[in-house]
């Protein structure tokens, strides 16, 4: 096929949850099988961890890609995560992406986590990490955050661990850093084409300003993949979650593109923490249009020209959430 076919195979990631993992394993196998990139499990919010469930897919693939999309870098010493982390990369060797987020409010806040300067959490957490990977010797870190002594992983293995770190940015300042030092980001779900090509234009400043190329950064997006005959009814099934979203996540209101008069309605109807119903009755106030922007939702050719505008702004690999056997296939016929 010519390099410009809409129908040339791609790299494409899936999304499979923390929980029911032993009903997923399958699925895992499965896209393990099609040549699926990346599988990724979510942490962000108080759902499940995302090391158990990695090293559960991990064992029950072979080549496929596995990566924390995103845990926060306030609930796990940098010690603990590179533990955690080299652990799987014994598991998977070479197939384990360590992908790291700032968190967000209120939900720190709520654990007793003051989020004081991420950015230099940030930095310190990849450096420290990174430098403990590396299995170089021990390492001594004194920084504003991260303060290690002589410090080594002590599993018996000599090898460094080639595990790649991704920083989870929304922000601009935060893109620009993972453009700076990171070997990936992760750009979350509910982002207009238009934010993420401002995000990606964020992230390549990073990188030149490091000497660095953008080629050098995997940029992966989480993407909301529906194929439907009846796209009306698949955009209102949609909007209790982003209304939920729109309303606890405020960090999500300007990539979203959603209007701030009804970013406070919906926090004045969805509380914390909230019932199902009342994101029904939140995403009652969500036009179909403003889901339409941020999900690639329709019949094929539609999802696949949606998928092709997130490309075109910069994304290198599209992340499919909740996927089934019926999109990872289509996903693998090419987009």
């Amino acid at each position: 096929m010519m390099e410009d076919d809409p129908l040339t195979p791609r790299r494409f990631g899936i999304v499979l949850p923390g929980n029911a993992v032993r009903e997923n394993l399958d699925l895992a196998r499965y896209a393990d099988a099609r040549g699926v990139d990346s599988l990724w499990v979510i942490e962000t919010r108080l759902s499940t961890d995302a090391v158990g469930p990695l090293a559960a897919y991990a064992s029950a693939t072979d080549r496929i890609h596995v990566g924390s999309g995103i845990i926060p870098i306030w609930t796990r010493n940098p010690a603990l995560v590179a533990q955690s982390f080299a652990t799987l990369d014994l598991l998977a060797p070479g197939r384990v992406i360590l992908g790291l987020g700032a968190w967000w409010e209120p939900l720190a806040s709520r654990t007793g986590v003051q989020r004081v300067r991420p950015l230099r959490m940030m930095r310190e957490m990849v450096e420290s990490v990174r430098m403990l990977l590396s299995m170089e010797g021990p390492v001594n870190y004194d920084g504003e955050f991260v303060h290690m002594e002589e410090l080594y992983l002590d599993h018996g293995e000599l090898e460094p661990h080639d595990v790649k770190i991704y920083i989870g940015g929304v922000g601009p300042r935060m893109l620009r850093l993972a453009g700076g030092i990171a070997d990936g980001v992760v750009l979350n779900n509910y982002q207009t084409v238009g934010a993420v090509r401002r995000g990606v234009a964020e992230l390549e400043a990073g990188a030149q300003a490091a000497g660095r190329s953008l080629d050098d950064i995997e940029r992966v997006k989480l993407l909301l993949v529906r194929m439907t005959r009846n796209k009306k009814a698949a955009l209102q099934a949609i909007k209790p979650r982003l209304a939920q979203y729109l309303a606890q996540q405020p960090h999500i209101e300007g990539p979203s593109g959603a209007d701030h008069e009804l970013s406070e309605r919906l926090r004045a109807a969805i509380p914390w923490p909230a019932t199902y119903q009342q994101c029904v009755e939140g995403g009652n106030l969500i036009s179909d249009e403003l889901v339409d922007s941020l999900t690639c939702c329709g019949d094929p050719d539609e999802v696949r020209a949606r998928i092709g505008e997130y490309m075109e702004a910069g994304v290198t690999v599209p992340i499919v959430s909740s996927p089934n056997r019926a999109a990872i296939d289509f996903m693998a016929q090419g987009f």
